[in-house]
């Protein structure tokens, strides 16, 4: 995967936390990740698909999850995610894959599109034949996002 792709799914998942949901965001430093990719204690999967094929995990603590649904729930603090704080979850990762595509589709590519967004609920090791390059992306000084995106082989 080329920086300019990596570079617009990062901008993507940013906009998504800056302006819709007006957290502040301070991305770390990229490292590449290899098997396996550790998940944190609830995870969204998007994929990327058309003329860029790719993967994004964003892992993070159930605190976040629950940051991340009371604000889409207008400031709402949210302490047990029920069947609703799901939804709003998987819907969370469904912004974030349409504004990677917005922002890859920006960059020039065209034929981009997203895959329906899964959620993994607990600590797991995700493996693949795929490597990642994963970023964590501080939020509000309190919370943290690691995003892996993988780059095909």
């Amino acid at each position: 995967m080329q920086a300019n792709q990596i570079n617009a799914i990062l901008s993507g998942t940013r906009s998504v936390l800056e302006n819709h949901l007006g957290m502040q965001v301070n991305a770390g430093k990229p490292t590449l990740q290899v098997n396996p990719v550790l998940s944190g204690q609830v995870s969204v999967i998007v994929g990327v698909t058309g003329s860029i094929k790719a993967e994004l995990i964003m892992g993070m603590s159930t605190a976040t999850v629950c940051a991340i649904i009371g604000k889409m729930y207008g400031g709402m603090e949210i302490v047990e995610i029920d069947d609703m704080g799901w939804s709003a979850f998987s819907e969370f990762g469904n912004w974030v894959g349409a504004a990677c595509c917005t922002e890859l589709t920006n960059s020039g590519y065209t034929d981009v599109n997203i895959t329906p967004p899964i959620i993994n609920e607990g600590e797991s090791r995700f493996r693949s034949v795929n490597k990642f390059i994963s970023i964590p992306f501080g939020i509000d000084n309190e919370y943290e996002i690691m995003v892996h995106i993988s780059t095909p082989q």
